[in-house]
């Protein structure tokens, strides 16, 4: 199905933007910060929503929000300042409740990233999961599973990770629905790295349960031998609020 929307064809199982990684989007090691990775990914699925006539407001007028539950970073060449990039998403099925979407980054013709999110339908009056049929329902996209291979793996926390520190949340960390922004835990995510794991290539962040104004978030971490990767999570209230697994 082809809808339009200022005079360009948008395809529901593809959709394309350009931008420019800005200075401010760069970070101490002078490539670009999580966040900004994050903040690209999430504009480019709005905008995508928003030409096919499911925006925000829409959606939300019909009682439906989408939540991101799950991103997956995985970078091949990090971005730097002032760079071009081309960004592709598709639309990439669904497993039970969750919906899933993929992004490319591209500099030229070599792919730089990509980006796996989950996301899930929620109703907005009880905050309960809808099944993917809430989306469907507007006969947009394509109904098809993900393939097993495909799937985003829940992460794996152990209960006694080392205390690292603290992160009170902010009025200036929330989003519109006034809880901490998915793009901000990013920030943390590099904040409570270890210097050994800042060069990473891959990171999983699992959004557990929504951080409030005035939460305190208990960040604790450790390196796991066998994955070779860092866990870190955040925790408020005796409730994991997220979870992250960075790789090198």
């Amino acid at each position: 199905m082809e809808t339009f929307a200022m005079g360009t064809a948008v395809s529901a199982e593809r959709f394309e933007r350009n931008v420019r990684v800005e200075c401010h989007e760069i970070g101490a090691a002078g490539r670009i910060r999580l966040s900004s990775i994050l903040r690209m990914e999430q504009e480019t699925s709005e905008e995508h929503m928003t030409a096919l006539g499911l925006s925000y407001e829409k959606m939300l007028g019909d009682g439906i929000a989408m939540l991101i539950t799950e991103n997956q970073v995985q970078v091949f060449r990090f971005p730097v300042s002032k760079e071009q990039l081309h960004i592709v998403t598709r639309p990439a099925g669904a497993v039970g409740v969750h919906f899933y979407r993929e992004f490319l980054f591209y500099s030229g013709t070599k792919q730089l990233m990509q980006v796996r999110q989950v996301s899930v339908c929620v109703d907005c009056s009880t905050h309960r999961p809808l099944r993917p049929d809430a989306l469907y329902q507007y006969h947009v996209f394509q109904k098809k599973p993900v393939p097993p291979e495909q799937r985003v793996k829940k992460i794996r926390v152990k209960p006694d990770l080392a205390v690292l520190g603290e992160r009170p949340i902010r009025y200036s960390d929330l989003d519109m629905n006034r809880h901490l922004t998915n793009t901000i835990y990013g920030d943390i995510v590099e904040d409570f790295l270890p210097e050994s794991f800042r060069d990473w290539k891959r990171v999983q962040i699992n959004y557990q349960a929504e951080s409030l104004l005035g939460d305190v978030l208990q960040i604790s971490g450790e390196e796991t031998v066998q994955e070779k990767e860092f866990v870190l999570a955040g925790q408020s209230g005796g409730t994991i609020r997220f979870s992250t697994a960075i790789q090198k």
